[in-house]
């Protein structure tokens, strides 16, 4: 669709035009508050312009806003110093990019021309960018039908699910199966939850664990995908905290400068950055402008100062269990999953139900998001949101699904 000559994506009727934000809220045109349960999808992870962030930002466009691709700012040179102490040893090495997606492309380059293997191994259902290697990771065929021929030779498996009780063991048995050919360069996942695709579906406890000890076993590369459950989501400053794994590469973006610039990343080994470099092509001319670190680095030290991790555990922990309350026997409501500040409600039947919930939430004062196509309301608020915020948001979309559902002829509980 297209509205005030810019394009959205079909689904998205939800759309507001903003004039300004801050904190745990955000203003449309009119100037009407609304309690932000969104966070700009894991992206203004510390609220909405934090005034920290906000004074690197100025500061640093006092100095100097760009750097052109084959030199360096010393403050590119300094995040990538905090950033990768933040990490496990192993990851020393930053590649500079400007989203998600473009992380997530790089790393596949990188796994091909390291290997020399060309199978990439991906989750179905999930999602990990818009490109055409990342779009093929997890999109289902119909999806992306108009847009083939995608990337080739990317297998997708299905994940075991906590929610289900699926079994870790015989996911093993698959994958150490697939990885026994010796011919995959790269198992691609995030780490903890679905935050990308929406679904917000839980992988089952030692998923990234197993993969992690069966890729090592093969000489395949492990790329996480840490995009949406980084910088102190989902309860751990960076996702692969939850089971202690050390990848081979991890792609981080959103969050990372909180909504002060595009920016991304790949996190990976040297010895592995080394061997690919030359067949690559590791280049971003608007990666890591001087801008974009200077809110990474302040961003990155908030976290790390005030340990936004656990008020994002505590928090979340309290979201699941006001949500539970309130819709756990609900009949509109298939299902309530998620970790830390990331949660999904998961409504059943038709979207236009879901459409309807988001409308009158919209109406009375909270705005939220998620995914259509699975009838997947994402909740994502800013980690710094208060608790009498996070309570005033909660009731507000408890009594929404209610009576939405009632107007729909819905029997309410």
């Amino acid at each position: 669709m297209i509205r005030n000559r810019i394009v959205f994506m079909p689904a998205d009727r939800h759309n507001v035009t903003f004039c300004r934000a801050e904190g745990s809220y955000v203003f449309d045109q009119n100037g009407k508050p609304y309690i932000d349960l969104t966070s700009g999808w894991n992206v203004t992870n510390l609220g909405w312009n934090h005034p920290e962030v906000a004074e690197a930002i100025a500061a640093q466009a006092r100095t100097s806003t760009y750097a052109p691709l084959w030199a360096s700012d010393r403050v590119q040179e300094e995040y990538a110093e905090k950033l990768t102490n933040a990490l496990p040893k192993e990851l020393d090495a930053c590649v500079k990019a400007t989203s998600g997606t473009d992380s997530v492309e790089s790393a596949i380059k990188i796994a091909r021309a390291a290997t020399g293997r060309k199978k990439i191994v991906a989750f179905k259902d999930t999602y990990h960018g818009h490109l055409f290697a990342s779009l093929a990771l997890g999109s289902p065929k119909n999806v992306v039908q108009a847009l083939a021929p995608l990337v080739p030779d990317i297998v997708q498996l299905v994940f075991p699910r906590e929610a289900s009780g699926d079994s870790v063991e015989a996911f093993r048995r698959e994958l150490d199966a697939l990885l026994a050919r010796r011919d995959v360069a790269a198992v691609v996942t995030e780490p903890v939850l679905v935050s990308g695709g929406g679904s917000m579906h839980v992988f089952a406890s030692g998923f990234l664990k197993a993969v992690r000890e069966i890729t090592a076993k093969y000489g395949t590369l492990l790329i996480v995908d840490d995009v949406g459950t980084g910088f102190s989501r989902s309860g751990k400053l960076f996702g692969i905290g939850h089971e202690d794994v050390v990848p081979d590469m991890m792609c981080i973006a959103k969050a990372m400068s909180n909504g002060g610039a595009a920016i991304g990343a790949v996190i990976a080994r040297s010895a592995l950055i080394e061997t690919a470099v030359p067949f690559t092509f590791l280049i971003s001319t608007f990666g890591w402008t001087p801008v974009a670190c200077a809110a990474c680095v302040k961003t990155l030290e908030i976290h790390q100062r005030d340990k936004i991790w656990e008020q994002a555990q505590d928090k979340g922990d309290h979201m699941m269990l006001k949500l539970k309350a309130g819709l756990g026997e609900h009949p509109a409501v298939a299902g309530i999953r998620g970790r830390g500040m990331e949660v999904g409600v998961d409504i059943s039947g038709s979207p236009a139900l879901y459409h309807s919930i988001c409308a009158l939430a919209a109406e009375r004062g909270i705005y939220i998001i998620g995914t259509a196509l699975m009838n997947v309301i994402q909740l994502m608020p800013p980690l710094t949101i208060s608790k009498s915020e996070l309570d005033e948001g909660l009731q507000i979309l408890i009594a929404a699904i209610r009576d939405a559902s009632e107007a729909a002829g819905r029997p309410t509980l």
